[in-house]
């Protein structure tokens, strides 16, 4: 009976015992993994060597194309357009001719004018003879007024006499009181020539100014250029009638061209201390298909805004193609700093850092921002930095970039 009950315990334990000695060897048979080495990520960057020379600082500063000489040309009188020689962006020559009005139309005041005159030259010729017969009158007048005292006199002793009456004095001296009312009339008349004369050479002088005037209308009926330049717009066309002060068109000379840029309040004091000492300003200019440009600074403005004052430039003769309206970007050229370095605006981090490369990792060193230069047609950052000479320095720009931070160099 004991045999059963022995079987039913040891198989299980049998059982038992095979698995735990089948996983002790399967334990101790497997392979062995290496250990997990960490390594240290390594990151990719393009450097240059520090390289210190006398550079320019430049200042990029955007304007806008204007004309100093924007001219209005308007119709002198209300007349009809008879032609119309040139189109809006012709370009044209001084001497040339830009628009006409109908001839007509402008004689006609000029005749007006001319007839004017004439009247008025009439009429001073009018009063001389006048004044010449009231100088004639007045002598003759003159001269029976001293008949009319004789005879007041010869009467007045003839009465002494009683050999005339009361009644012939009295008829005498009525005839000298009238001859003397008629001479004081002839004196106001040569008296009153003066100012008639002064009355009618006024009024000539004003009918010279209007033929004057009717004249200087009749060359301002064509509109001639005075110098070479371009049309800005044309207002009206063949056949229409213009009033007086109607513009007519609108043109400006090529030489009156200029950039207008707006100089930050930071830069005023420089540019304005070098103006002020006669110093020569220059900004460079990039044509997309061609070199640089070179503008000279002329004058700041007048006014000033919270974000700068203006600052003009002379447009060279190349650059005569441009039109008022157009937009340029230009490159102010600044001081001259003996040792600065120009770097890649990728190399700098927080305007004030930099990263040089020291035995495969970054170092951090301070740097001073200059201003900007231009290097094949980029705009570069130029600092101040207390780094040696040829120090490799990093140029792409990370993320996570600290002191420390392990990177391999790779050709740009």
């Amino acid at each position: 009976m004991w045999m059963p009950k022995v079987k039913r315990v040891a198989v299980p334990l049998l059982i038992v015992v095979v698995a735990i000695a089948a996983f002790v060897y399967m334990k101790s048979t497997k392979p062995k993994q290496p250990p997990v080495e960490v390594k240290e990520k390594v990151w990719l960057v393009e450097s240059m060597p520090a390289r210190f020379e006398a550079q320019a600082a430049a200042q990029r500063l955007y304007g806008e194309v204007e004309s100093a000489s924007l001219v209005a040309a308007s119709a002198p009188i209300a007349a009809l357009v008879s032609q119309v020689w040139v189109k809006e962006g012709q370009s044209f020559k001084a001497g040339d001719k830009l628009l006409s009005l109908d001839a007509e139309d402008l004689q006609i005041p000029l005749q007006q004018a001319k007839a004017e005159v004439a009247d008025m030259q009439a009429q001073l010729r009018l009063e001389r003879l006048a004044y010449q017969a009231n100088k004639e009158k007045l002598d003759h007048e003159r001269k029976v007024l001293e008949f009319k005292r004789a005879d007041v006199q010869r009467v007045q002793e003839l009465l002494k006499k009683k050999l005339t009456s009361q009644t012939a004095l009295e008829q005498a001296k009525e005839a000298l009181t009238r001859q003397e009312y008629t001479v004081v009339g002839a004196e106001l008349a040569v008296q009153e020539h003066e100012l008639k004369a002064q009355q009618n050479q006024a009024r000539l002088d004003k009918a010279q100014a209007a033929l004057q005037q009717a004249r200087l209308n009749v060359a301002r009926g064509e509109v001639v250029a005075p110098y070479d330049g371009r049309v800005a717009s044309v207002k009206v066309s063949v056949g229409d009638r213009v009033n007086a002060g109607a513009v007519l068109l609108e043109y400006y000379g090529l030489q009156s061209l200029e950039l207008r840029a707006k100089l930050p309040v930071a830069s005023f004091q420089e540019v304005n201390q070098r103006l002020q000492a006669g110093e020569s300003i220059e900004a460079v200019y990039r044509q997309a298909d061609g070199g640089p440009v070179v503008l000279k600074a002329e004058r700041l403005a007048g006014l000033a805004s919270t974000s700068g004052v203006d600052l003009f430039f002379g447009i060279p003769e190349s650059l005569r193609y441009l039109r008022p309206g157009d937009l340029l970007q230009v490159d102010l050229q600044g001081k001259v700093y003996e040792r600065a370095l120009a770097l890649p605006y990728s190399a700098i981090y927080g305007n004030d850092r930099i990263y040089v490369i020291a035995d495969g990792r970054l170092q951090a060193k301070q740097v001073v921002l200059l201003g900007e230069k231009m290097v094949d047609g980029a705009l570069w950052a130029l600092v101040k930095a207390d780094i040696a000479e040829g120090i490799k320095i990093n140029l792409t720009h990370l993320p996570n970039a600290v002191s420390g931070l392990k990177v391999t160099e790779v050709a740009p």
